[in-house]
């Protein structure tokens, strides 16, 4: 009796009752198998092109590769959303995995070289880029709103829970059986992911008022519509760009398109710091001490997401100037001591608030914008993302190579630091009200 009132008193009923949906269990279950193998692939693809190369230029060269392609996932997000969710993610799930048995196939017949490992990155890249937007689409689709921010941190804690430990435990296992035995294991991860993925069902989505509107419309004009016009002549190019045009529209149309400047700022500067961790690693440590610098940006973002729940109720706006703000202070004492487990663990901290950060904005996002739109919307804020992230690790790794890593390092933080006081100095943005407060379809 004392350990149900506790739950009771802390809330922790509340933020667990989300897990009782079987369908999202589902879906989370497969998003964890196949972050599992993607955590390994991070610590083995980045060591192997470092380790063949010893240059940061190639670490970042790596790193472009790898998310330039993600700007064509403002193409696929009207895909994702007229398609069935469970099927575009399965299929994700074993294009992926075939990709991934390249490497290993180069080396068992004796053409591994750098270029091979370099020419697989984008290649897993593109088949992946349904993955993100069908999973983001899929969530208020299985939970109600009221529970998003929950589902959301649920979601953020296991997937980044399952990182960490891969990362974590990457260096130890490219000392055991090297690099390419860990691609072995990431593909049989997919492998399973998919299987997970074949049973899940996920209900079509709401249309939105306008759709809604337009549906009757047509019903009303009477006989004119066959049966083959309501299922579809198949791929309809006016409707695609239409579908394109609504979701940019909806993002530079409201206080979303200025958080997304924040949160683009952001995802630069962590790929300029990305693209020289393993050199900073290997200054300080070496495989294993590069895996558990993944590992402790990943934990952090484990706790900082399991305390969204938290400050779901506090003002987005104030969360994310402390947050970016406390974060990058932290990062960059982390990066000036350079004593490998105080280190380590300084970086695990200093993710805490970027945690928060994540899950907040992604359940503003989710509730603001109409739910018939959200692939969409999702896959342009992918885009935008893949063009910086990118720019900021190719720019990272050119860096090290003139500056050395701890420098490149600490420009990132103080980076960090200024997009804070870019929310700061944004009205709108600074005065952002609490996620959980944010009506639905204000984003439309």
């Amino acid at each position: 009796m004392t350990d149900v009132v506790s739950i009771e008193r802390f809330g922790l009923g509340d933020r667990l009752s989300v897990l009782r949906n079987r369908s999202f269990r589902r879906l989370l279950a497969g998003r964890a198998v196949s972050v599992l193998g993607d955590g390994l692939y991070t610590v083995a693809a980045m060591w192997l092109v470092y380790e063949l190369t010893g240059s940061t230029a190639y670490t970042g060269i790596a790193g472009f590769l790898t998310g330039i392609p993600g700007l064509l996932s403002v193409l696929v997000g009207p895909i994702v959303d007229r398609s069935e969710l469970e099927r575009v993610l399965t299929l994700s799930e074993v294009g992926q995995g075939l990709v991934v048995l390249v490497v290993p196939l180069a080396w068992a017949t004796g053409h591994l070289t750098a270029g091979v490992v370099l020419a697989t990155m984008p290649l897993l890249s593109l088949v992946g880029l349904f993955a993100n937007p069908a999973q983001n689409a899929a969530v208020p689709r299985l939970v109600p709103s009221d529970a998003l921010v929950r589902a959301n941190a649920a979601t953020t804690t296991v997937r980044k829970t399952v990182d960490a430990t891969a990362r974590g435990a990457g260096g130890l296992l490219i000392a055991a059986v090297g690099a390419v035995g860990v691609y072995l294991v990431d593909a049989a991860t997919f492998g399973l992911a998919a299987l997970v993925f074949l049973g899940l069902s996920v209900p079509s989505a709401e249309p939105h008022d306008d759709e809604d509107a337009a549906s009757d419309d047509a019903e009303a004009a009477g006989d004119g519509a066959t049966d083959a016009d309501a299922e579809g002549d198949g791929f309809d190019l006016d409707t695609y760009r239409d579908d394109l045009r609504e979701g940019v529209a909806t993002i530079a149309g409201s206080e979303l398109g200025l958080m997304v400047v924040g949160s683009l700022s952001a995802n630069f500067l962590f790929g300029v710091a990305y693209a020289v961790l393993p050199a900073f690693a290997d200054g300080i440590g070496d495989a294993g001490t590069y895996g558990l610098l993944l590992a402790g940006l990943t934990a952090g973002t484990v706790v900082g997401s399991l305390l969204a729940s938290v400050t779901e109720s506090y003002p987005l706006g104030w969360t994310t100037i402390v947050s970016l703000t406390g974060s990058g202070l932290l990062f960059a004492f982390a990066v000036w001591l350079a004593a490998p487990l105080l280190t380590v663990g300084l970086v695990a901290v200093s993710r805490v608030p970027i945690g928060i950060y994540n899950v907040s904005v992604m359940a503003t996002l989710q509730s603001g914008v109409p739910q018939d739109r959200l692939g969409r919307v999702s896959a342009v804020l992918g885009s935008a993302a893949s063009l910086v992230s990118p720019a900021g690790i190719l720019l990272g790794g050119l860096l090290g190579t003139v500056v050395g890593a701890p420098a490149v390092m600490l420009a990132s933080a103080a980076g960090t630091v200024l997009t804070a006081l870019f929310w700061l100095a944004t009205p709108s943005l600074r005065r952002f009200g609490p996620p959980v407060e944010v009506e639905q379809g204000r984003f439309a």
